[in-house]
């Protein structure tokens, strides 16, 4: 059978992805995840039901399913001249639009924006991974809190302990402290106040140490890129522009939607970020 994506992430485009092994990292419901044979990068493949992410694939539901019958955990992907050979499905990447998922600054954050989602997350009652509510988490310190603000630190000894405490920390395919650490690195960038010796600490641990899942893993390289799901950008945008109090929520409670506590995880690094940053 012979399949056309709908719409794929222009990073898969760009880079020569194509010359190494690829193999059927995992299985789910709504996507199935493919990974070099170097295990540094991964590839979603899901259906346009979903919001794009780093790496994505996005087919229609019907050929989405149809695929995802035929494929098996561990089969070895052939990937040449954008199109991907399964062992019964071919996938054709040349048709699919582009979209780019990777955060530009070029625009300042709006003070009245920002005051708006500060407003708006003071009052969201759901629980982040960390047992407490969102609201919770930025006001009361824990664990979880203080270890972002080490990230927030200059010293490199207070940005390993930060990362020490929080990578790999919780339980789920995207542990609670990465998805932290994913939303500390987009208030940096949002602010402008990206660390390189934060980043070259990370991307160290990452690459040289297993410390948490591969999903996770790949959602933190991607961060250190610049790089981010479409509810992400989409709250970025929020914050660039003057955004009324409904988009603002619309927004923030996209993120929040992403898996069980992944969203409101990464508000909770987005924004114990920001508020260090503000008082300084």
């Amino acid at each position: 059978m012979f399949v056309n994506a709908r719409f794929i992430d222009e990073n898969l485009l760009t880079n020569d992805i194509g010359v190494q092994k690829w193999y059927v990292h995992s299985k789910y419901k709504s996507s199935f995840n493919l990974q070099d044979e170097r295990k540094q990068q991964l590839v979603v493949i899901t259906t346009t039901n979903y919001p794009f992410m780093p790496n994505g694939i996005y087919l229609d539901a019907t050929d989405f399913t149809n695929l995802l019958d035929t494929v098996e955990i561990n089969e070895q992907i052939i990937w040449q001249q954008n199109s991907l050979h399964f062992s019964n499905e071919h996938l054709f990447l040349m048709h699919g639009k582009p979209y780019s998922s990777k955060i530009e600054r070029t625009e300042e954050v709006l003070t009245i924006s920002l005051e708006k989602l500060l407003s708006y997350t003071n009052t969201v009652e759901k629980e982040t991974g960390s047992q407490n509510t969102l609201a919770d988490f930025v006001k009361v310190g824990n664990l979880f809190s203080e270890a972002i603000q080490c990230l927030c630190l200059e010293e490199q000894s207070q940005q390993e302990a930060g990362l020490d405490f929080l990578i790999g920390r919780g339980p789920g395919l995207t542990p609670s402290g990465d998805d932290m650490v994913v939303g500390h690195l987009a208030a940096r960038i949002l602010l402008k106040e990206e660390n390189s010796t934060l980043i070259n600490l990370l991307t160290e641990l990452l690459t040289e140490q297993v410390l948490t899942t591969d999903i996770s893993k790949h959602y933190l390289l991607c961060a250190l890129s610049g790089r981010f799901s479409e509810p992400v950008m989409n709250l970025v945008t929020a914050l660039t522009t003057n955004s009324n109090e409904e988009q603002i929520e619309q927004v923030v409670e996209a993120v929040m939607s992403v898996g069980h506590t992944s969203g409101v995880d990464l508000l909770a690094g987005l924004i114990s970020t920001i508020k260090f940053f503000r008082s300084k």
